[in-house]
């Protein structure tokens, strides 16, 4: 029994020197919070001031950490970009004497502080992140130097030019400005240039690179007058290795595949038609896959002219198989022999012959009727190798007359006729053998061309004037 009474008894004393460290924490966490309230009061303090509200503007100093750039949408012109922001100012009315370095405060203090009202002019959206806590944080110095941080994530506009898309680069911007204070009030500067920013070098991004980048410090001119603002502007690199192998090469294949026609025999007329039938559909089909994924613009992209190229190379190849196939059929009706009539028995011959003088003593009749008769006598045979009729009619009276002159369809025809008719070395197939080295060099001239014309090199960043 006595044993457990001691045993209760240590127990109590245990339990009475926690209760005793709990109340002593408690009455240090009260005092904390009064001197803290004891300094603000003491010295006036108005988180609604600046301060020096009656002498010269506030000059507020930052500095940024980039913790990531994603989601850069060339449809909404826009990027996502997650930032640490630190902000650099000195209050004296928060100095004090009786330490000897910064207090590292809660972050919910700036609610009862005077901070810039500090936000981002071309951001369509954003917010901070209060996971688990706000995060934001608050340093105070004994001269009154206040570093105030938070993290920031924010979708900000970029105006993109999209002419040389997917070979282009981009120039993007941060803005950090005053709402409400002019120049007069704040002016927000730097802390350190260029060295300012930090982690641009760690960035991995997906289909880009981060080339040079700069800050600037200026003002924006509003109705309630000039702003002071900063801002951090840089190059963004496009890869396009993922164009390549998504789009430049499925349409270089489909090129090539068009190709294939031309050592095809123009007699197999549905081989070579589907081939060159399905290679245009087949580039349409990528033409509108590739314009899905981009925003309705008024010019023309580089893609748009690589893929309209190749979409022409392979239309042209099927209208090269229609050249051939009208070709060879003008070919083949030329070659065909007018059929050669009957022999003429000597009583027919007799006729021909007497219908020939009479058509010579009329020939000023309206109508006369020309025959002109070949006749071969080989061995006692007679017969006739060539048999040509030439007739002409006149106008009778009372008909009307018939119309004389060039049109749209008697030009088009004299004109198809004219090139059904040109002569050429080796027949029908000399077209093919033709298109088997026009049509590859002219696409490679016009590759070369493109990729020399839209490959810009990669340049030191210039600020804007």
């Amino acid at each position: 029994m006595t044993t457990v009474c001691a045993g209760v008894r240590t127990a109590m004393h245990k339990a009475n020197g926690l209760l005793i460290l709990l109340f002593a924490m408690s009455i240090d966490i009260r005092c904390r919070a009064q001197t803290l309230d004891s300094l603000l009061s003491s010295q006036g303090y108005d988180r609604f001031l600046r301060p020096s509200f009656d002498s010269d503007p506030v000059e507020v100093n930052m500095s940024m950490t980039i913790s990531s750039i994603d989601q850069i949408s060339e449809v909404n012109m826009d990027y996502t970009i997650t930032v640490f922001l630190r902000q650099y100012w000195k209050d004296e009315r928060l100095a004090f004497s009786n330490a000897k370095k910064s207090l590292s405060l809660d972050g919910r203090l700036a609610e009862k502080l005077w901070v810039p009202d500090t936000f981002i002019p071309n951001a369509k959206e954003s917010f901070m992140h209060k996971v688990t806590v706000d995060n934001r944080l608050i340093r105070l110095d004994p001269d009154g130097g206040i570093l105030y941080g938070m993290r920031i994530t924010a979708r900000a506009a970029c105006d993109m030019d999209l002419k040389k898309y997917p070979m282009d680069s981009q120039n993007c911007t941060l803005e950090f400005e005053s709402y409400g204070y002019k120049t007069d009030d704040i002016v927000f500067r730097w802390k350190d240039g260029n060295a300012s920013i930090y982690g641009v070098e760690s960035l991995k991004l997906q289909q880009f690179l981060i080339g040079e980048y700069n800050v600037i410090e200026g003002t924006s001119r509003y109705e309630s007058g000039e702003h002071s603002n900063v801002r951090f502007c840089f190059k963004l690199h496009r890869q396009a290795f993922y164009f390549i192998f998504q789009t430049y090469l499925p349409a270089t294949l489909l090129v090539v595949l068009s190709w294939v026609s031309f050592w095809i025999n123009s007699e197999a007329v549905p081989a070579r038609v589907a081939l060159g039938i399905t290679t245009v559909l087949t580039m349409t089909t990528l033409i509108s896959g590739a314009r899905a994924t981009m925003p309705k613009i008024s010019y023309i992209k580089a893609i748009d002219v690589y893929l309209i190229t190749c979409f022409l190379f392979t239309f042209a190849a099927l209208v090269e198989y229609a050249a051939v196939n009208f070709r060879s059929s003008r070919v083949k009706k030329r070659k065909v022999s007018v059929p050669v009539p009957e022999p003429l028995s000597l009583m027919e011959e007799s006729e021909v012959v007497s219908m020939k003088k009479l058509n010579n003593d009329g020939a000023d009749t309206e109508s006369r009727v020309h025959t002109i008769l070949d006749i071969d006598v080989d061995n006692g045979n007679v017969g006739s190798k060539k048999v040509q009729v030439d007739t002409v009619i006149s106008e009778e009276e009372g008909d009307p007359p018939k119309k004389t002159g060039l049109s749209f369809r008697n030009g088009m025809r004299s004109f198809m006729r004219q090139v059904s008719q040109v002569p050429l070395r080796g027949g029908v197939a000399v077209i093919d053998k033709y298109s088997r080295w026009l049509f590859p060099i002219s696409y490679s001239l016009f590759n070369i061309f493109y990729y020399v014309y839209y490959n810009e090199p990669w340049v030191k960043w210039t600020s804007p004037n």
